[in-house]
């Protein structure tokens, strides 16, 4: 498992490097709860939190993916640069011109660290409607308690 602070670090010090101003007060941690993005970046008060998805931090998968997101996040806490937009953009543009790097504004839904299959799923037996769920919700757990959305017929659990 990989140091995140050790490679934000590395990142903060790339955008020193460039003179781009991020915020200073910013906590870092690893979401093992994200299933559909790589990071996010939340701001409290005068505080940024960005979370990285824990998955980023496995040895399998590319450093060049951690750091993008890394950077992506952190360019999030440059003035003006909450959105994707503008500022945010030509800052993107000057990093990945500057390190090679691929910042862009959302990651590739294919890509094999957000592609996760979901863990669950429910299986209309009349008309075959499949309900996949990536937790174990009420309609997993008794799915006899629910009905098909398409011809209301009883559901039933498949692996």
């Amino acid at each position: 498992m990989r140091d995140l602070q050790l490679y934000a670090d590395k990142c903060m010090k790339k955008l020193d490097a460039l003179r781009i101003r991020y915020a200073k007060n910013i906590t870092f941690s690893a979401n093992t709860r994200a299933v559909r993005r790589l990071g996010v970046c939340k701001k409290t008060g005068d505080r940024y939190i960005i979370e990285i998805a824990s998955s980023l931090l496995d040895e399998i998968i590319p450093e060049a993916e951690l750091y993008d997101t890394l950077l992506h996040e952190l360019l999030h806490t440059c003035y003006g640069c909450m959105k994707h937009t503008g500022r945010w953009k030509a800052l993107a543009a000057k990093v990945n011109a500057a390190y090679g790097t691929d910042i862009k504004r959302a990651a590739d839904p294919d890509s094999d660290i957000i592609a996760k299959k979901p863990k669950y799923r429910v299986v209309c037996p009349s008309c075959g409607a499949v309900y996949e769920r990536y937790k174990r919700s009420a309609l997993i757990q008794h799915p006899e308690r629910y009905r098909c959305g398409k011809c209301k017929s009883k559901l039933e659990a498949r692996g």
